[in-house]
């Protein structure tokens, strides 16, 4: 699937077995390859994974492509661009979303989310992970310090991002992040 200018591919892990049949790490090299030979981006022999200063893991010997990966309720997403890119899959759980919006979003996020219900919560989460993982950072630098909300609806104008809502089964978000100006 192509969204905004990134390949997404997601696969279902049904069992344990699944996830250990190819590890996550040797499904995202093969895809990587896959990738690179449709779209005739040139590759080294062997790929190099390794992990930035905060964590974000890269290709060290194909700086040119660019990755995410998530995974959740037996889901495993990867998106390749040749920019920067976060993407994030959220299994939606039974639990109080409001409970967890007030501990990690913003006011305008709040409210989106208690005026939406669940479908809100998991698209604000699914946009603020996407976005910490296009940093780099992670979800220890903290969602309280930045809001995917504006004027009532998701927006990324304040960040200098867009954000993607990727179609995906019924009871999962998913969300891809960009550069606006990639």
């Amino acid at each position: 699937m192509l969204y905004d200018g990134a390949s997404i591919y997601a696969q279902y892990e049904k069992t344990e077995a699944d996830s250990r049949a190819e590890s996550r790490r040797e499904r995202l090299i093969r895809l990587a390859y896959s990738h690179a030979s449709a779209n005739s981006i040139p590759m080294p022999e062997k790929l190099i994974i390794e992990k930035g200063a905060l964590g974000k893991p890269t290709f060290q010997n194909a700086p040119w492509l660019r990755f995410s990966i998530s995974h959740s309720g037996g889901i495993w997403a990867c998106a390749f661009c040749r920019h920067d890119v976060g993407i994030d899959i959220e299994a939606h759980a039974e639990r109080d979303c409001l409970s967890l919006a007030r501990r990690f979003f913003q006011k305008d996020e709040i409210e989106y989310a208690a005026r939406g219900g669940t479908e809100a919560f998991y698209e604000v989460w699914t946009a603020k992970e996407s976005y910490v993982k296009l940093l780099g950072t992670g979800i220890d630098a903290g969602f309280m310090h930045f809001s995917v909300i504006e004027n009532g609806r998701l927006c990324g104008d304040r960040l200098f991002v867009r954000f993607t809502t990727i179609p995906s089964p019924a009871g999962y978000s998913f969300c891809l992040c960009r550069w606006a100006d990639e």
